[in-house]
């Protein structure tokens, strides 16, 4: 059986990883693993600190709280793209 993940963010746009959603996290996408890093990772923008960190593309530039979850809204719409087997993007 494949591990089972979900993909979150924080209000700062930041994405993580994890088998259960961290209090304060929106909920982006759930899945097996591989498949859900994946796809999020091919959509998400890298952090301009240290290329590595994920980050939901047009949060972290928001200038408002409202332009930010407008920014996660259409990032999960982009994810339900890639709906399949073993990938799901949530409130799509």
């Amino acid at each position: 059986m494949k591990k089972t993940i979900t993909a979150y963010c924080f209000a700062s746009g930041h994405i993580d990883f994890g088998a259960s959603l961290p209090e304060g996290a929106i909920a982006l996408a759930v899945g097996e693993e591989k498949t859900v890093r994946d796809v999020v990772s091919v959509n998400a923008r890298l952090s301009r600190v240290d290329n590595e960190t994920l980050f939901v593309p047009g949060v972290p530039e928001a200038a408002s709280q409202r332009e930010g979850i407008t920014a996660v809204a259409h990032f999960i719409q982009r994810l339900a793209l890639s709906n399949q087997a073993g990938f799901r993007a949530l409130g799509a």
